[in-house]
């Protein structure tokens, strides 16, 4: 990166800072107490901070995948195998899906929260899906372990 797009992002960086702190003060002066009693000084006060945070998050992750995005397209390669991966995550997602039972939810005195259906099978099929992930990256985490370990 160049030394003006650096210290352009500095200024940036130091300006979110800034404001940042300005809502932090704002919500240190008003106090804990004050700010939980009324809901007019929680709109005036803790409103405006979470929505300069979301805005924030928004602008991060749009750059973030702007550029991921342009750094692709100019390595075709690299596009190549990130395509493979998240079809292979897609592939994944499908095999849970297809697995995944569509039965009624019911808690632990057995009271139905839901019926059959396709919701209950999307849920599943989430909790299925990020349990198979983990289990893949253990297993790729120990396999690395025990590699570095016999060398």
């Amino acid at each position: 990166m160049n030394e003006k797009m650096s210290k352009i992002l500095m200024l940036v960086a130091g300006a979110i800072g800034v404001i940042a702190i300005f809502f932090l003060a704002r919500i240190v002066i008003e106090g804990d107490d004050a700010i939980t009693a009324s809901a007019d000084l929680q709109g005036s006060v803790i409103s405006p901070f979470v929505t300069f945070s979301i805005i924030i998050l928004v602008l991060t992750a749009l750059v973030a995948v702007v550029f991921s995005a342009f750094t692709l397209f100019q390595q075709p390669e690299q596009l190549k195998k990130a395509l493979m991966g998240i079809g292979v995550l897609g592939g994944l997602l499908l095999i849970t899906y297809f697995v995944s039972p569509n039965s009624q939810v019911v808690d632990v005195t057995g009271k139905v929260l839901m019926e059959e259906s396709s919701t209950s099978q999307v849920i599943s099929a989430g909790i299925s899906y990020a349990f198979l992930l983990g289990t893949i990256g253990l297993a790729f985490f120990l396999w690395d372990f025990v590699k570095s370990m016999i060398k």
